[in-house]
């Protein structure tokens, strides 16, 4: 008779692998669609997408990001990085459907000013944090 043996999965170490980012690109419109988590891990999508359009002759790039899930510090470096990348090749770039999590980083870093939703619309007013809220002792 032979013993059971039973394998584990193998342990994993650092950090979990982030989710999928979908990018869709419409260079007739100068267009790129985001889905998904916008990190560090993905950002490098939305860098290759950006170079794509590079080869269109529309002044001004649109991202949608109205289906991002997630967006981290890597990904808001990502946006930063896709503006520059717009100005330097003399274009604009314009976001559109920002969700709450790309919209207060884009507010909180100023880069709203810069890359701005293009969509009208109310915000509501960002809650202090840190040291400018009081403290009980």
């Amino acid at each position: 008779m032979s013993p059971l043996l039973t394998t584990a999965p193998p342990l994993t170490t650092g950090p979990a692998p982030s989710a999928e980012l979908t990018v869709s690109v419409d260079r007739a419109h100068a267009t790129v669609v985001l889905s998904g988590e916008l990190d560090r891990d993905s950002v490098h999508h939305l860098t290759g997408a950006l170079a794509a359009l590079s080869a269109s002759s529309n002044a001004r790039w649109v991202v949608d990001t109205a289906g991002v899930t997630w967006c981290d510090a890597g990904g808001l470096r990502g946006l930063a990085a896709a503006h520059a990348q717009a100005v330097d090749s003399g274009r604009e770039l314009r976001l559109t459907g920002t969700p709450r999590c790309v919209d207060r980083l884009l507010r909180l870093s100023g880069l709203d000013q810069l890359i701005a939703d293009t969509a009208p619309r109310v915000r509501t007013p960002l809650v202090p944090v840190g040291c400018d809220t009081p403290r009980a002792v």
